[in-house]
């Protein structure tokens, strides 16, 4: 009975989550988000597919007629299985550290790495309780 009550509660929580980050870019509330930021919120989750699983997952998300968006009912299946399978690894601390080098190469990856650190901040704060 415990390990029921406990894996519905990680699969709530998971879900929760999921919601949360969804609802992030979710910008007119209509349950959808623009493909384009399919990565990202992967990514503030947890998970850090490489560019061709990252393509596959969208496969698997889009519609038979491409739209440019995803709906949250076939997003949430799919990334609760991804993330109970902890299906894609998580990044690497040196790139974490190279993201933080101010060198003009590492700019880019650096100002993304701080819109990934918003997002998260605002998960997980939207996400608790008091």
């Amino acid at each position: 009975m415990a390990d029921k009550y406990n894996a519905e509660t990680i699969i709530t929580e998971t879900q929760k989550r999921i919601r949360n980050a969804f609802d992030v870019f979710d910008h007119e509330s209509s349950k959808t988000v623009d493909v384009r930021e399919i990565g990202t919120i992967i990514r503030s989750l947890g998970c850090f597919p490489s560019e061709a699983e990252l393509h596959d997952v969208i496969a698997e998300l889009e519609e038979e007629e491409p739209t440019g968006f995803v709906r949250y009912e076939k997003f949430l299946p799919t990334m609760t299985k991804i993330m109970l399978e902890r299906k894609f690894r998580p990044i690497p601390e040196d790139l974490l550290l190279q993201a933080f080098e101010e060198s003009p190469s590492h700019k880019k990856r650096w100002m993304k790495c701080c819109l990934r650190l918003l997002i998260l901040i605002k998960i997980l704060f939207s996400t608790r309780t008091l």
